[in-house]
């Protein structure tokens, strides 16, 4: 279901990102016309040596069907290949900082993922950052093992685009956001044009996908305020 927007003042209430916390009321809802111009996905290429499960990606959270991340993990665990991962972790837990550590989404019915502490980048917390190729082993119906095989980063993997200071400081930056939420919500077949363009700014990914998905389960009527969360610090 299209998300539409009043055309009166109390639209404007909802400044840069607040749309994610912003409900409007009235009558007067007239579908938008996109109002920035469309951004073409740039491609990338695994080497061969890349291990079979590849994973750069920003983990919504909840159940295995809506999670790459989590799909991806699986897969390794049942068919006993290593997983290079470059991933982002949105979770309110502290992991600790020495030894094994624990990740979990902080979305509801997510998995849990164990790992040594110096294979997690705390710097951006909450937004925790995984990184390298790991054996992985399922410990419980949501629960995964990792062992480092390598910490070698296989930079050209990474899609290439704007960071998320960047995404959050631009000009159109509500308007572009908005759209991207809207577009995963409507046609979640998108999904990986939209990681292509927005997986540089990981911050934003979370929250374009966790907008789409509570305005999925809405049916339109509630965004909840991801975007907020995700632009915090670059708002005021």
């Amino acid at each position: 279901m299209r998300q539409r927007f009043l055309t009166v003042p109390a639209a404007a209430a909802c400044a840069l990102l607040a749309l994610t916390g912003c409900q409007v009321t009235g009558t007067e809802r007239p579908d938008p016309e996109p109002s920035v111009s469309p951004e073409v996905a740039t491609p990338v290429e695994t080497p061969d040596s890349a291990p079979a499960v590849t994973l750069v990606d920003v983990s919504p959270g909840g159940a295995v069907e809506v999670d790459p991340v989590w799909a991806g993990l699986q897969t390794a665990a049942e068919q006993g290949e290593d997983a290079y991962l470059d991933v982002h972790i949105h979770s309110y837990q502290e992991p600790g900082d020495e030894g094994e550590v624990t990740l979990t989404p902080s979305t509801p019915n997510s998995m849990s993922i164990t790992l040594p502490a110096e294979a997690v980048d705390a710097e951006r917390a909450p937004f925790y950052r995984i990184l390298g190729t790991f054996s992985a082993e399922e410990v419980g119906s949501s629960a995964y093992a990792l062992e480092v095989v390598d910490t070698e980063e296989i930079a050209e993997v990474r899609p290439t685009g704007p960071s998320t200071e960047e995404r959050c400081t631009a000009e159109d930056a509500n308007e572009r956001i908005q759209q991207a939420a809207q577009q995963l919500a409507d046609d979640p077949g998108s999904r990986e044009e939209l990681r292509l363009l927005w997986a540089s700014a990981p911050e934003v990914w979370w929250g374009i996908q966790r907008t789409a998905a509570t305005l999925g389960d809405s049916e339109g009527e509630a965004a909840g305020d991801f975007l907020t969360e995700a632009c915090g610090a670059y708002l005021g």
